[in-house]
């Protein structure tokens, strides 16, 4: 527990520092999620190869950098939004097809990876077609948490947003990230403490054995109030409450997207949990002493950035 502990605090005290150089640049915040989405990907490889699924690493971990360049070089030339939705699609369907070809070409490679999984009766063709496949979604389970967490650190710099009567966008964005972050860590602190204390039927048994019911409407109280506690401490800052009220956003908008925000999220910590459990294993990685791999700490984040991103396009 006191190892736990003391994880968690260098966890979030990292994450904090990266956060508000949001404030200043972008940048520094892009190489941090960069930098989770490629150990994400490298993690989730790990536990399919756990249940015989190939894949091949190589691409998978290249597919988060590669995205990350192509969405730059669509805001520096001012792309319309289907551009970017369009390069996520071309750049996996280039990767499919440039793994498959490797795998077909080199022959020897591909005898070795068929004897690792005793699979040498299988034909190179379908060999390589399922390695791709399972590849294609390991660069879309793990990879859309950066791509999400891209679109809201740079909203306004896509050329169909219009940031043009906000007198700090920067605050904006911060705020939404921030948002994301503490309704997500208290979604699922507090479920976990509620679920302890509380007890009572479990959630789902099967996947996750230590979910409760009450721990997850506890999580989802809990992280609502987290999520508009956040949004009543920016409006302490006048230059962001004159903004809010500029675009007409009003307080309970937070507690519809805190409630939605907090479902997903332990949504997706069940997804990561099914993954798991059918591989096997208790963690997705052992980096982070107590807490297991990165997947484990931001499985719930994948889904919610990309919720937040939605809301932002609806509200803002």
């Amino acid at each position: 527990m006191k190892k736990r502990l003391i994880t968690g605090t260098i966890i979030l005290l990292v994450e904090a520092l990266f956060l508000f150089t949001v404030r200043y640049t972008p940048y520094a915040f892009d190489l941090f999620i960069g930098v989770l989405a490629v150990m994400g990907c490298v993690e989730v490889t790990r536990v399919l190869e756990r249940k015989k699924l190939y894949t091949s690493i190589i691409f998978v971990g290249s597919f988060p950098a590669i995205l990350y360049i192509a969405m730059s070089i669509g805001l520096i030339q001012k792309r319309p939004w289907h551009y970017f939705l369009l390069y996520f699609i071309v750049i996996l369907i280039a990767l499919f097809v440039i793994n498959f070809l490797v795998t077909i070409i080199f022959k020897k490679l591909t005898f070795k990876e068929k004897s690792k999984y005793e699979i040498l009766e299988m034909s190179d063709s379908k060999y390589a077609f399922t390695k791709c496949m399972n590849s294609s979604f390991v660069m879309v389970y793990p990879a859309l948490l950066f791509a999400s967490f891209f679109v809201m650190t740079h909203f306004f710099d896509f050329a169909f947003v219009d940031g043009s009567t906000l007198a700090d966008s920067n605050l904006v964005v911060l705020f939404f990230l921030i948002y994301t972050f503490v309704v997500t860590i208290v979604t699922d602190s507090m479920a976990y403490v509620v679920g302890s204390t509380m007890k009572g039927p479990k959630l789902c048994p099967i996947i996750s054995p230590n979910k409760t019911i009450s721990g997850a409407v506890g999580g989802l109280v809990f992280g609502m109030l987290g999520g508009l506690l956040t949004y009543y401490l920016f409006t302490l800052n006048s230059v962001f409450k004159v903004m809010m009220t500029t675009l007409g956003i009003q307080w309970w908008y937070f507690i519809i997207i805190g409630t939605i925000v907090s479902i997903i999220g332990q949504a997706g910590d069940i997804v990561a949990s099914a993954l798991k459990r059918s591989a096997r294993v208790k963690d997705y990685g052992t980096i982070f002493p107590g807490h297991g791999g990165v997947m484990d700490r931001v499985d719930g984040l994948i889904f919610n950035a990309l919720a937040v991103v939605i809301s932002m396009f609806i509200i803002l």
